[in-house]
């Protein structure tokens, strides 16, 4: 099944279209443009992942990932990584420093996660010219808890402002871009699975 998400950046309308976790950006240059479908073998192709050469694919039909394991989207054919993320660390903390003012987190707890993602130059060259990204804000992540529970509202004043803007990463990554530093959502539960499928599948990991 394909899911797609509509992004805008610089005031431009994006399609993200991802297959499972064989991935193709396609770009729309109107919000009414028509939907875009992928070929035949792209719809047959099992899933495709940068970075492993296994899969554990979750029943939510995410991937799992590990601390530290690079997790990607390539083109059909599987022939170049065109977006890489990497979660290094995911902290939980019920305080942060702050930009001047300390807030409490709304939900109960500060999930801090520390990642690094990176577009390819040539991501464009697919899409054929679109304004192609890929969101980092906090709200494009969602936790999961024990019970199944999903908080998607994980952007928050207390949470937006839990760090400076130079510890942060960057909100969107684009194409010849690499950003890494800090996303941090507020979170009900201290533990779970934190999630990132800005199209509807993507991948999770464990905190």
């Amino acid at each position: 099944m394909v899911t797609q998400r509509l992004g805008r950046r610089n005031g431009r309308v994006t399609r993200l279209a991802i297959l499972g976790a064989v991935a193709a950006f396609a770009g729309g240059a109107a919000a009414g443009a028509a939907p875009w479908e992928p070929p035949d073998d792209v719809a047959t192709r099992p899933p495709v992942d940068a970075g492993t050469t296994s899969i554990d694919l979750r029943p939510s039909g995410n991937l799992h990932k590990e601390l530290g394991e690079p997790a990607g989207l390539t083109t059909a054919t599987g022939e170049g990584v065109y977006f890489e993320i990497t979660v290094r660390d995911i902290a939980v903390r019920t305080s942060c420093p702050g930009r001047g003012v300390q807030a409490p987190p709304r939900h109960g707890y500060f999930v801090v996660v520390d990642l690094q993602a990176s577009m390819s130059d040539k991501v464009e060259e697919v899409v054929g010219g679109a304004d192609v990204f890929m969101p980092l804000t906090a709200d494009a992540f969602a936790v999961v808890a024990a019970d199944g529970t999903r908080t998607t509202a994980t952007l928050t004043d207390a949470s937006w402002s839990c760090f400076e803007d130079d510890a942060l990463a960057a909100p969107f990554v684009g194409p010849g871009e690499t950003t890494s530093g800090s996303v941090v959502l507020d979170s009900p539960v201290a533990s779970g699975t934190l999630v990132y499928a800005p199209g509807g599948v993507g991948w999770e990991w464990d905190f």
